[in-house]
């Protein structure tokens, strides 16, 4: 039989039907699988006798007949109609089932079958139908479903669309994943069907997720199917084939069905439909008719686009992403997909909308396809070279109305008797006073020191510095101690881990090695340095974005490009345009989202729905990026340190497979010069900089000559291989013009921009930010998102006058710092107002202080200040997670590899610095308080003070009390709690050893109370 094999396969197919035969599973028809068929020869009776155990013609076994109403063989007068006979229920009924020989996983599987439902007797109203062909990994019972992620293939009522209560064909991969066609089921039409079930992603364990329907196919449609979806969730394997009926499917129905196929080639599955020699009625050639008139855009195509494209393709934000009502998006400006090329009419996206075949491509979706007459004027029209009336449909001025994207301008601050010595308070009290609510009084002086300590510094005062505090009665003692606590390196420590946040900074690649950074903490200490040197925030962010094009000799500037470099890189990722666009895509999303307050990641893949913001506009800032990389970048000017000292920054196993990975790309770390990891441009950047190679499992290639010729197209839908128009760089139209000359170099121009008085965005987001990190919540409260869909800020004055009050001060961060710390809304109480708490319950508009728990970094770092334990060193390399008791630095220093965070940040809402966080969760689970009793580092840290403690009050219970809340809270206990203090520590006979594990575990419990992980 291998002879078989070598004929042609059409001429196989028509032997096969007219022989009424077909092939077994070892007679190999098409790869990867034959055919496998059933003519539905009459002489074996529906082959219902043929036991399991038998394998015939690729089946296993007999078809498996319903109780219910089992199909039968019933020939019939019409030769058009299939023999094979399936009656209504009125209820689910399989009526046919048959399992084949062996298990399908194939990525691609054709099926198809004849059918057709025979006419009603009455005519009358649409009467519903449900008629289909499953395939499933299980024969299931005469009434199973097949649903829920089964492949369904058939005709139903349509419940939703244009072809909604009428009976069209459709595919489903359950009821809610359904996709209907506008294919109106004809009682007594013989239709053959094939369908192509498909995984998106290949793979044997891998779902099917797609499926395409040919409905009465022709032999030249094989590329347009009439029906699509996909994206579904489906099995990953079938073994049984069906027909069901439903609760539509009538007693009076009568369903027949034939010729039942299934292939890995569409052509074999059409073939064999086609070989039984039955007529097949062809559909009519189409004539030919050409517009040979000129076209007058105003009196010819206008009114038909008004009419049958505009109300899903014109306006400001289009149903379908798509404008037909603006010539430069036709010709794919904003998206970078042409719709139309003047001149060109063949192979035109346009009109093969128009013409398509299918249900689901064809435009218009609803109503009748355009006439041939009108697809011969869209013809012309483009032909002739897309003539246009710019004043019937002039080219949008890109603006918008929304408050944020208009100029900053300095409001009047509000005269309030009694608050005009700092305007913040003029803001709030005057809005206030409006809703009727009463501003709380002053906190305790206690308070108001420890609450200043921890949420400017990240670390509460220490004794002598409360008491200094509580002595100093002068009318200045509090705007002193903000300037002190301002001037403090630990400031600076503070500020920039919220900065860190924002960048996603880590230590590691990320994904799924999270191979190290060895020098990726310079950065880190770079922009602690730089808030601690009260560096102007434009000058700040000009560092950051373009510093390896700065003409400057200090490594600073190349070190602040660590802000870009902080994007992660697959090492997984072979396909290398791929790996290079996820990075850019990360540096846009993060640097739009940090610098901007705008989420901008929407428009990779299409226009923004919600913001003025084109794919034009998102690839065009993707434009100031690409001809640079991420790498490590040698420093001319740093010292090298030893390969040993650096073995010191990371987990032993983390540095161990660092050290695995560089030997298989043949690089020895102890080998390279001094460096950090950075953004560099070999285009733009300094020439005395040098890239050295990058450690990581597939590493992102590095061609100088190639990044220097880069250019950026937009991608069209987001896809790296489906290139469109070519885009140079600039800004978000809405948001200003960006030059034709972007000098000295783009990027320099982009921060240059970033930090113009002109900008609306810039100063208002980072106001917030700083508001936000002393309050809790941004006076907008979505502090990444001032687009359309962010909130409204609380008071839009107060956050214009910061904005205005920072530019006009030389972008003085610690200006802006410290009116906010010395405003009397920072100091007052937290103290309760039922009056005020119905009027705002979230307390918006801060009558009252509000409370919130430490970040993770200062509950840790309060116990070493409790303890007088912490080494306060300022910068220099991180500390592996094994050195951690040796130098009890601040948990900033400790190493960030993002996969292996320090335990307090894993516990206590720490980002993972996978994407942008601009603002912490606060979460309250179990593990917590288990992490704060149990940890051996807090345990440690109770046991250490009870031995300060015991040396300086000896075994005085009263004065150990003291002294404890004194060290922990910051304050002086009251009588109550010095009587269950006293009752606790009460030890009987003397017990040293045990009265020291008292005293610890009393001062153990209070490093677990509210009010020591608490800002008070």
């Amino acid at each position: 039989m291998k002879w078989i094999g070598s004929l042609p396969k059409t001429l196989l197919a028509c032997c096969l039907g007219i022989c009424g035969w077909a092939m077994t599973a070892s007679e190999s028809f098409a790869d990867p699988f034959p055919v496998v068929a059933d003519r539905f020869d009459p002489s074996v009776e529906l082959s219902s006798g043929i036991p399991a155990t038998k394998v015939l013609n690729g089946w296993r076994g007999g078809w498996k007949l319903s109780k219910l109403s089992p199909a039968s063989y019933d020939p019939t007068a019409n030769l058009q109609w299939p023999s094979v006979l399936i009656r209504g229920t009125g209820s689910r009924n399989n009526p046919l089932r048959r399992q084949l020989d062996r298990v399908y996983a194939e990525d691609e599987v054709f099926v198809g079958f004849r059918f057709v439902y025979e006419p009603e007797k009455v005519n009358g109203n649409p009467d519903p139908e449900f008629f289909v062909l499953w395939l499933d990994r299980t024969e299931g019972s005469d009434q199973a479903v097949h649903n829920s992620g089964i492949p369904n293939i058939g005709v139903h009522l349509a419940d939703r669309g244009p072809s909604k209560g009428q009976n069209v064909f459709m595919l489903r991969f359950g009821s809610s994943q359904t996709a209907w066609s506008q294919h109106k089921l004809e009682p007594g039409k013989t239709y053959r069907l094939i369908a192509r079930l498909s995984k998106e992603k290949p793979g044997e364990r891998n779902d099917y997720t797609q499926m395409e329907l040919w409905i009465d196919p022709e032999e030249d449609s094989r590329n347009a199917p009439n029906l699509q979806i996909s994206k579904q969730s489906g099995l990953h394997q079938f073994h049984w084939v069906g027909f069901a009926t439903g609760v539509k499917t009538e007693r009076e129905d009568r369903i027949r069905v034939g010729d039942l196929v299934l292939s890995s080639s569409w052509d074999e599955a059409y073939a064999f439909l086609h070989a039984n020699g039955l007529a097949t009625p062809g559909k009519p050639p189409k004539p030919t008719v050409v517009w040979n008139e000129t076209v007058d855009f105003k009196r010819d195509v206008y009114p038909l686009l008004k009419q049958r494209c505009f109300e899903c393709h014109a306006g400001e934000f289009p149903d379908s992403g798509y404008r037909l009502d603006v010539r430069s998006e036709l010709l794919g400006h904003s998206t970078g997909h042409a719709l139309v090329v003047p001149g060109k009419s063949r192979n035109n996206p346009l009109l093969q909308a128009l013409t398509s075949n299918s249900d689901t491509k064809r435009m218009p979706p609803e109503g009748e396809p355009l006439s041939e007459k009108q697809i011969a004027l869209i013809t012309a029209w483009i032909e002739q070279g897309l003539d246009w009336d710019d004043k019937l449909l002039p080219e949008p001025k890109v603006e918008s109305e929304h408050w944020a994207f208009q100029r900053v301008e300095r409001p009047e601050v509000p005269q309030v008797d009694g608050y005009d010595t700092n305007p913040i308070d003029a803001f709030l009290v005057a809005r206030q006073r409006e809703l009727g609510l009463v501003p709380s009084t002053p906190a305790d002086r206690r308070v108001q020191i420890r609450r200043l300590y921890l949420n400017a510094l990240g670390l509460p005062p220490t004794e002598e510095e409360t008491n200094a505090f509580l002595k100093d009665q002068s009318p200045g003692a509090y705007a002193r101690l903000v300037d002190q606590v301002l001037a403090s390196p630990h400031a600076g420590e503070r500020t920039a881990r919220m900065w860190l946040d924002l960048v996603r900074w880590g230590e590691s690649e990320g994904h799924q090695h999270d191979i190290p950074r060895p020098f990726a903490w310079r950065y880190r200490d770079y922009v602690i340095n730089s808030f601690n040197s009260n560096k102007p925030y434009d000058q700040f962010l000009k560092e950051q974005l373009a510093g390896d094009e700065l003409p400057t000799e200090t490594d600073q500037a190349v070190i602040a490009t660590g802000f870009l470099a902080s994007a992660r890189i697959s090492g997984n990722q072979m396909d290398k345009d791929l790996q290079r666009t996820d990075v850019m895509f990360d540096i846009v999303d993060n640097t739009t989202s940090a610098l901007l307050g705008l989420t901008m990641e929407c428009a990779q893949c299409h226009n923004h729905k919600f913001e003025p913001i084109t794919q034009r506009d998102y690839y065009r800032f993707l434009a100031f990026f690409s001809r640079g990389q991420l790498g490590n970048i040698r420093l001319p000017n740093s010292d090298t340190p030893s390969a040993q000292e650096i073995s010191e920054w990371f987990s032993k196993g983390s540095y161990k497979f660092y050290l695995q990975e560089a030997k298989k790309l043949k690089i020895d770390p102890a080998e390279y010069p001094a460096h950090t990891w950075a953004y560099y441009s070999p285009a733009t950047g300094r020439k005395d900089l040098e890239y050295l190679a990058v450690v990581n499992r597939s590493p992102l290639p590095y061609v100088p000559d190639v990044l220097k010729e880069a250019e950026t197209h937009i991608l069209v839908r987001g896809d790296v291989n489906s290139p469109g128009l070519r885009v140079e760089p600039g800004w978000p139209a809405v948001l200003g013009t960006t030059p034709s000359q972007l000098t000295p170099t783009p990027r320099q121009a982009l921060s240059d921009w970033l930090g113009s008085r002109d900008n609306p965005l810039t100063a208002r987001v980072w106001v917030n930010r700083l508001w936000q990190m002393y309050f809790g919540r941004g006076i907008v409260a979505t502090s990444s998102d001032f687009g359309t869909h962010g909130s409204l800020p609380s008071h839009p004055e107060l956050l214009d006058w910061l904005a205005v009050e920072l530019m006009e001060n030389s972008w003085d961060t610690r200006h802006i710092q410290r009116l906010i710390l010395t405003s009397d809304v920072y100091r007052q109480s937290s103290a309760f107002n039922a009056s005020n708490d119905a009027i705002d319950p979230e307390n918006i508009h801060l009558w009252r202080w509000p409370q919130r728990r430490l970040q993770a970094e200062a509950i840790r770092d309060s116990l070493l200040v409790v303890t007088g334990e912490l080494n306060r060193q300022v910068g220099g390399p991180s500390v592996a997670p094994h050195r951690d008791e040796q130098e009890l630095r601040r948990t900033i220093y400790l190493s960030q590899r993002r996969s292996e965070l320090p335990d307090v940040m894993q516990m206590f809402d720490a980002p993972e610095a996978i994407r942008s966080c601009p603002g912490r969760e606060t979460s309250t689970v179990a593990l917590q308080p288990l992490y704060l009793l149990n940890n051996p580092f807090v345990v440690k840290r109770a046991q250490k003070l009870a031995q300060q403690i015991t040396e300086v009050a000896g075994e005085d219970p009263q004065r150990q009390i003291e002294l404890a809340f004194s060290r922990i809270l910051g304050r002086t206990p009251t009588e109550p709690e010095v009587e269950r203090c006293r009752t606790m520590l009460q030890v009987v006979d003397g017990d040293q050893d045990l009265q020291q594990r008292k005293l610890a575990q009393f001062l153990h419990a209070l490093m677990n109370l509210n009010e020591f992980v608490y800002l008070p």
